[in-house]
């Protein structure tokens, strides 16, 4: 497997991680008192929705972005791919959430 682009696998992460991280960012900036409490919980179901689709759609779209970006070939190639990022995205996106949910007093 060759790199071809490493610019197109920076991107295809960053649309990966986009929403999930800045979920946790805003968790930490409501934690510290930057961000006003009441007003990020009222906007609690918009984040939420956004969670939702970076898991369903952006991740995914990340992931196939930064494969193709990497050289990614075969079946066996791809298979073995999705077999590692996948889980690990999901995990990531489940910490990022749930410090959110938490900080807002929703965790689940």
């Amino acid at each position: 497997m060759t790199v071809k682009s490493w610019q197109g696998l920076v991107v295809g992460a960053f649309i990966a991680l986009v929403v999930p991280i800045s979920s946790w960012v805003l968790a930490l900036l409501v934690e510290n008192g930057i961000a006003p409490y009441e007003q990020t919980h009222a906007l609690f179901g918009l984040f939420g929705l956004l969670d939702w689709i970076s898991l369903f759609l952006l991740g995914p779209v990340g992931i196939v972005i930064a494969g193709r970006s990497a050289g990614v070939r075969g079946v066996l190639g791809w298979l073995a791919l999705l077999i590692v990022a996948l889980p690990v995205f999901a995990f990531v996106w489940f910490l990022c959430v749930a410090t959110l949910g938490g900080t807002l007093g929703n965790p689940f």
